[in-house]
């Protein structure tokens, strides 16, 4: 019983409230988890569910030592799940009342200069090669706008604006926002569409996702990760990912005087309070940047 009522829940989360794939699939996996706990103890209704048995999986959690931030996610899966069945009269009242959410400490993201993402780009311009072209433009977009990993994957030819250097992103809850780039990004596209058009009139195929695998299909988000796993290993930068340069595009454009409001915008941001976290990078940036280079803080 309380399976169909976590189908009907996906069911709400994608076609109500258009949430992503990814999204359906990480609570899917923590409700099912959360649903097979109750099943092994014995709570196969939601009319016998207390809050007792709620008490007894956070603890459970805490037992397997699952980390404060997995915890949290699982607790807020959860407590969504609980409201939807509470709006629709499935319980009579929301039992998360009675539980807390674990306090998170707020990690501060590492981010690389702007000389190391200049090293790391200019790194793959050596070579006039599709795998070479499609990483460097890869990597500016990925830079230069600040997208999501799922965004780049996802990112269609007819989502560029060309002439006016804007791309139309849709972003978490099928939102859409404008985000331009330069001219390097635009420079590096051009070439690497060049020859995506000989890689697809080869193949004799047509595909309007821009970035493409040597079959002529959709890079996948894996695949994205692990390209850039691989290149900044080669450059000395085993930290950088992909998020790690959406985080260096929010964190450089604060350096260089752009408002908070804006770059919350550019990010998809729906909240401020997400966006604020770079002014704290902003100074940690400025700090390593002192130490770095200032005379009298360089140390011997």
């Amino acid at each position: 019983m309380i399976k169909k009522n976590l189908k009907e829940f996906l069911k709400y989360l994608s076609f109500e409230k258009n949430y992503s794939v990814n999204t359906l699939k990480s609570y899917h996996k923590d409700l099912l988890e959360f649903i097979l706990y109750l099943e092994k103890i014995g709570i196969k209704s939601l009319s016998t569910l207390g809050a007792q048995h709620l008490r007894s999986y956070l603890l459970f959690l805490k037992i397997q030592k699952k980390a404060s931030s997995t915890i949290a996610r699982k607790i807020s899966s959860i407590r969504s799940f609980f409201k939807f069945l509470s709006k629709h009269k499935k319980i009579s009242h929301n039992l998360f009342l009675y539980l807390s959410t674990p306090k998170l400490s707020k990690k501060i993201p590492l981010v690389p200069t702007e000389e190391e993402i200049e090293g790391f780009i200019s790194f793959l311009e050596k070579e006039e090669k599709f795998f070479k072209l499609r990483d460097k433009a890869l990597f500016e977009i990925a830079y230069g706008c600040g997208l999501r990993v799922s965004e780049i994957a996802n990112l269609t030819l007819d989502q560029i604006d060309f002439n006016n250097q804007i791309i139309r992103v849709t972003g978490k809850g099928k939102k859409e926002r404008i985000v331009p780039f330069g001219r390097k990004a635009l420079e590096a596209l051009n070439k690497y569409l060049k020859l995506r058009k000989d890689l697809l009139l080869k193949l004799k195929k047509d595909i309007n996702y821009v970035f493409l695998n040597f079959k002529g299909e959709r890079l996948t988000e894996r695949g994205i990760r692990y390209i850039t796993k691989k290149q900044a290993n080669k450059k000395g930068l085993p930290y950088l990912h992909p998020h790690t340069l959406r985080h260096a595009f929010a964190t450089h454009l604060l350096n260089a005087g752009a408002d908070l409001r804006s770059i919350q915008e550019m990010l998809g941001h729906s909240s401020l309070v997400t966006t604020e976290i770079y002014t704290k990078v902003n100074y940690e940036y400025l700090l390593k940047t002192y130490l770095k280079a200032h005379p009298r803080a360089k140390e011997k």
